[in-house]
């Protein structure tokens, strides 16, 4: 059984948002001001904010897993074989870092710009907080570069199996909600099998990753042999696409 690991995720976000509301106040209440306190606190307040958006992102997927898992019956649920699943997972790697990629360039380029801007306009402070800015920059880096592949383990790891619902799905056990916080979905489509590989539903979603950046990314779920007909009316269903439109 496919268990709710989304549940950890709002708690690792809570507590990140404690641990930095924590520096905020000690930076306000215990450093000079001019000297970094001001910006610093303002710093750690945005983060612990991210923290919070971030946590009621999750609380709300967790919400649409668990509804997924103990719902009515699903659309479809299908478990596949080891094979199948490890192929599956390597697909998703290679799109999940290159996701991750860009989604860096865009916020580690904010974050290196307002450093730069600190470090050479800002004179009382300016210092201290261009440094933290840098240092949380190559710490985001560093987490877009290792990311993926503990995704990839997981996935290989996580049940094989894939749910479709009418409110979103679940793939090797992670969940996309099909409209949620700073993500939506946008489509769907039916690619019929070939020499490459299995027939698949091709989810497309747009995620915001920027005040005005919106990034669009896809969910493959393979088709086991044998359910192309129900997969086929699952597209149907959920965006009106026929078999006329399958790709």
């Amino acid at each position: 059984m496919t268990p709710n690991n989304e549940w950890k995720k709002v708690a690792a976000s809570l507590i990140t948002a404690v641990v930095f509301s924590f520096v905020c106040i000690i930076s306000f209440f215990t450093l000079d001001g001019m000297s970094g306190g001001y910006a610093l606190a303002f710093v750690s307040f945005f983060l612990a904010v991210s923290g919070i958006a971030v946590a009621l992102l999750f609380v709300h997927r967790a919400r649409v897993m668990d509804e997924i898992l103990t719902g009515p019956v699903p659309l479809a649920h299908w478990i596949y074989p080891e094979e199948m699943a490890r192929a599956s997972a390597e697909r998703e790697y290679r799109d999940y870092r290159e996701r991750n990629r860009a989604m860096f360039i865009v916020i580690g380029g904010m974050l290196v710009l307002v450093a730069l801007i600190f470090l050479l306009f800002v004179a009382d402070g300016g210092l201290e907080t261009g440094l933290f800015l840098l240092v949380f920059a190559v710490f985001l880096y560093l987490i877009s570069r290792v990311a993926p592949g503990f995704e990839r383990r997981r996935a290989m790891h996580a049940p094989h199996e894939a749910f479709i619902a009418r409110t979103g799905i679940i793939y090797e056990g992670a969940v996309y909600p099909f409209r949620s916080f700073l993500m939506w979905r946008d489509g769907c489509s039916y690619r019929k099998a070939d020499k490459k590989g299995p027939a698949m539903i091709i989810f497309s979603f747009s995620q915001l990753v920027g005040r005005f950046i919106i990034q669009p990314f896809d969910v493959t779920i393979p088709v086991p042999a044998g359910e192309e007909e129900k997969a086929i009316r699952i597209v149907q269903e959920l965006c009106g696409e026929g078999p006329d439109d399958a790709r």
